[in-house]
């Protein structure tokens, strides 16, 4: 009697949490709006580079500072009554002091609290999320994120565009400085779901005008609003990424779960990775990590498992052509082509974005059309990344 009394009670108990489950999920409408994904310096170091003039995103900053402000402006996705911030210090080996933090949109500011406090230590390896902050965001607002850093401070190692205005007040012209903030997420009463580009430069927008649309998420982002369709889009890219190997960061296998699958209303990937993995070995300090088209798929093959089963959709990108570019081969050409073949044919994940299709000269199919590159064979012009957003069907997702 007593054994059956324990396995009733078990069981009532048990219905009570399935049917208070998704009660309590309902309420949960936090989706992500933005998304910068934190690096390291994990993996072999590629030769130095000479600072170039030219680079429309501006120099490079320092990679220490103090007694500043970083402020940091963003295009959110997806609207909604509140907002609250996710910044990291995931790689970082020391503890950060944060002084105060602000978001403005057009003349409206406000500060920014952390557990009811308006500065903040953030702990060596972790992330820090906000207070909700009351402010009504649309889609496609541009929000501006300051943040005061008191003490010295190392700045994380993936950069973006910003600002740093010292004690004089003065604020200089934009640079590119590790950047703290990771994301902002919305509170909505009817949240979209989330697409989360994941990818290398060519995702994160390298070659995009610095006040441009962006890159083709954020373009695929600005259709999807234009369209009235039920999505977000966060940018998941970072620069010289692989899929199998560190080197610019963790792998992609390695940061997928962390930048991909579990942001807040993460529904769907679109996966665009592996030019890196294939045109890096050609030089000599990445030799021994050459891969086979064979090692590339195992790698897709991962992605679309592990995003089934976290619940998202996995949509995959072919490669672009790469041609010209300072570590093109034939024989990397030919792990492309191959690549590409299984990516049209396969049916193990949701779609496939044909981004070759889209982008390669019809005469010299190996290489990027010329209109469409920014002048390095390699990352796409403003209008290459419309013409991969423009390839990207507004239901692909669905």
């Amino acid at each position: 009697m007593a054994t059956l009394g324990r396995r009733a009670l078990a069981s009532a108990l048990g219905l009570s949490l399935m049917a208070a489950g998704p009660a309590v999920a309902a309420q949960d409408r936090w989706v992500a709006a933005y998304a910068f994904a934190p690096s390291s310096a994990a993996g072999p170091a590629g030769p130095a580079s000479a600072p170039n003039p030219r680079d429309v995103r501006g120099p490079l900053g320092p990679d220490v500072v103090e007694g500043v402000t970083l402020s940091h402006v963003v295009t959110v996705t997806a609207s909604g009554q509140r907002l609250r911030l996710r910044l990291s210090n995931a790689y970082g080996a020391e503890p950060i002091t944060l002084g105060a933090v602000t978001v403005h949109l057009g003349d409206m500011t406000r500060e920014v609290r952390f557990n009811g406090e308006r500065s903040s230590i953030m702990p060596a390896g972790a992330p820090l999320v906000s207070d909700p902050i009351d402010l009504a965001v649309a889609a496609l607002d541009q929000v501006k994120v300051s943040i005061a850093l008191p003490q010295v401070t190392r700045l994380p190692t993936h950069r973006w565009r910003q600002t740093m205005r010292g004690a004089d007040g003065v604020e200089s012209a934009p640079m590119r400085l590790g950047a703290l903030l990771a994301g902002i997420e919305v509170e909505s009463a009817t949240p979209p779901g989330v697409i989360v580009a994941f990818g290398d430069s060519i995702t994160e927008g390298t070659g995009a005008l610095p006040d441009g649309p962006g890159g083709w998420p954020e373009r695929l982002a600005a259709r999807l609003v234009e369209a009235g369709r039920p999505w977000a889009v966060i940018n998941a890219g970072i620069g010289g990424n692989r899929l199998l190997h560190q080197g610019s960061g963790p792998s992609g296998l390695e940061r997928l779960d962390a930048d991909a699958l579990v942001p807040a209303g993460a529904r769907c990937l679109i996966l665009l990775e592996g030019v890196n993995d294939i045109g890096r070995p050609s030089r000599p300090q990445y030799a021994h990590q050459a891969v086979s088209a064979a090692d590339l798929i195992a790698g897709y093959r991962q992605v679309i498992r592990r995003a089934h089963a976290a619940g998202l959709k996995a949509v995959l990108a072919t490669v672009p052509p790469f041609e010209g570019a300072n570590y093109f081969t034939t024989e990397g050409e030919a792990i492309r082509q191959a690549v590409n073949a299984w990516l049209r044919d396969q049916t193990e994940a949701d779609g496939v974005v044909d981004f070759d299709a889209a982008l390669r000269d019809p005469v010299a199919p190996s290489r990027l059309q010329a209109a469409f590159h920014s002048g390095d064979w390699l990352h796409p012009s403003d209008a290459g990344y419309q013409a991969m957003a423009e390839a990207i069907p507004l239901d692909a997702c669905d």
